[in-house]
């Protein structure tokens, strides 16, 4: 019987070490993703000459918000990174290439979104990137500007 009751201990200890092991990784996955996804960020929006404020303004989040997420304090929902890719006037990518993930921001194709102007109707509603065909998914956000429709940015 004491055998019997040291082996149970055992395995306990055993799946529990496991499930432990377990969660660390799925801990370690979500904050290199995080990673990644701050650098992507901060990355695109650096290369916009924006500031954070600015960019927290586009996205309807706070300058905290922006940079916590910049220092990959985070993970957005869908919505979020939807937001930020309209902010970012990127379409947003995260593939997982040999098991490790990878972030991107991708301009847009044309010129950065701007106020529309009244004299072309099509600079209000901007065509749309082509998805790219392939293992990756990417999520394009086909809509401009703070509200849709609108094509411009309004932040006070």
């Amino acid at each position: 019987m004491r055998g019997r009751l040291r082996r149970d201990a055992a395995r306990a200890r055993w799946a529990g070490a496991e499930y432990v092991h377990d969660e660390a990784d799925r801990a370690r996955e979500k904050a290199r993703v995080a990673e990644g996804l701050g650098r992507a960020v901060y990355g695109r929006r650096r290369a916009l000459g924006i500031s954070q404020a600015e960019l927290a303004c586009r996205a309807g989040m706070s300058q905290p918000q922006v940079s916590r997420l910049e220092l990959g304090g985070g993970m957005p929902t869908l919505a979020v990174l939807a937001r930020l890719a309209r902010a970012l006037d990127a379409s947003f990518a995260l593939t997982f290439d040999g098991g490790e993930p990878c972030v991107v921001f991708e301009p847009l194709a044309g010129p950065a979104l701007a106020d529309p102007d009244p004299a072309d109707p099509a600079s209000a509603h901007p065509a749309p990137p082509a998805v790219r065909a392939g293992t990756q998914w990417h999520m394009t956000i086909a809509e401009s500007g703070a509200k849709a429709g609108t094509g411009a940015w309004r932040c006070s």
